[in-house]
């Protein structure tokens, strides 16, 4: 039964992804808002939802490790992702698509994963009423982030067709009610498909292991990648590029105010070790991909090049994990 259920949450949520992106795709389209903010708030955040539930389920029953474990796991593959979709669709080199949002977006994913390599070194004891004072502080940097890329005028915004404004309203207004039952909808997937895939790594045997730490990393990034890749055939790279950026940083957020739900202690004071390796690989992902949006468009063999730096290091981080030298 278990099976049953994985696969049939596997499909619903790939086809719920797509209607994401199509959504998505339309909105930005016909607004003034930009790919990385349109990312961070729609696309980004909606296909994170999974994330959401993980965390602040992990964050009930008192497992620190496994909401930072999530976060980062899944900010990791999302970069992953962002290089797969590179490679699989090199000849339209996507990345000729960036934008200074993208930049923007990237940047600050750097500056609060910084911030918190910073906050596991610190360990700060301060808090008010239960809640990380680090966290607070994480979720405040989110939101000025966010504010800031609302506030940066859209580069496609001159490129927008002429269309009578009440059909445009009317026909936006539709693709957001959509968009928020597909929300919904891969809430419920996606939330079944953590739980089967973690049910499944424990019938397995790998409940514990570094094979079944990878299919949940797997299965809860799912909606990503399909997203980005139906939206670049849908030709909208930026969008897809804004989708992955933008779903770091709302992992990011989900990570501070998973803080809200641990009741045991302050969240970021309160996990192992073995965590700083892999949030300092993550930084070094983001320089990675600042470095690429701050250049000019390339050839494609440095495109590849860069890509396949993003894969050797999250292949560094998973043999760290899996021969992990520090005691949990």
């Amino acid at each position: 039964m278990v099976y049953f259920l994985f696969t049939i949450s596997v499909i619903a949520t790939v086809l719920i992804a797509m209607k994401l992106s199509k959504y998505a795709d339309h909105i930005s389209r016909n607004t003034t808002l930009g790919g990385a903010f349109l990312g961070a708030i729609l696309l980004g955040g909606a296909t994170s939802l999974p994330e959401i539930t993980t965390s602040y389920t992990a964050a009930i029953i008192h497992n620190p490790d496994m909401i930072l474990g999530n976060i980062l796991g899944s900010n990791l593959f999302n970069l992953l992702t962002l290089a797969f979709i590179n490679i699989y669709f090199l000849k339209q080199r996507i990345f000729q698509f960036k934008t200074k949002e993208h930049l923007y977006a990237s940047i600050l994913s750097l500056f609060l994963t910084v911030y918190l390599l910073f906050g596991l070194y610190i360990q700060s004891d301060i808090h008010f009423f239960g809640i990380g004072l680090d966290s607070i502080l994480l979720l405040v940097g989110y939101g000025f982030g966010l504010w800031i890329l609302s506030r940066i005028p859209s580069e496609k915004a001159e490129e927008k067709e002429a269309h009578p404004e009440k059909m445009e309203r009317n026909s936006i207004r539709g693709t957001v009610i959509k968009f928020i039952v597909s929300c919904l909808l891969i809430m419920v997937f996606g939330t079944l498909l953590t739980l089967t895939g973690d049910k499944i790594a424990v019938i397995t045997g790998l409940g514990s292991s570094f094979v079944g730490m990878f299919l949940i990393a797997v299965t809860t990034s799912l909606p990503e990648v399909v997203s980005c890749i139906v939206a670049v055939r849908l030709g909208n790279p930026s969008l897809a590029i804004g989708s992955v950026l933008g779903s770091n940083l709302f992992n990011l957020f989900v990570l501070g105010s998973s803080d809200i739900f641990y009741r045991s202690g302050l969240l970021l004071s309160s996990v192992d070790i073995f965590h700083y390796f892999s949030t300092f690989i993550l930084i070094i992902m983001h320089l990675v991909v600042i470095f690429v949006l701050l250049r000019k468009t390339t050839h494609t063999p440095k495109y590849v090049y860069v890509s396949l730096l993003i894969f050797v290091l999250y292949v560094v981080n998973s043999l760290f994990l899996l021969f992990n030298p520090f005691p949990h």
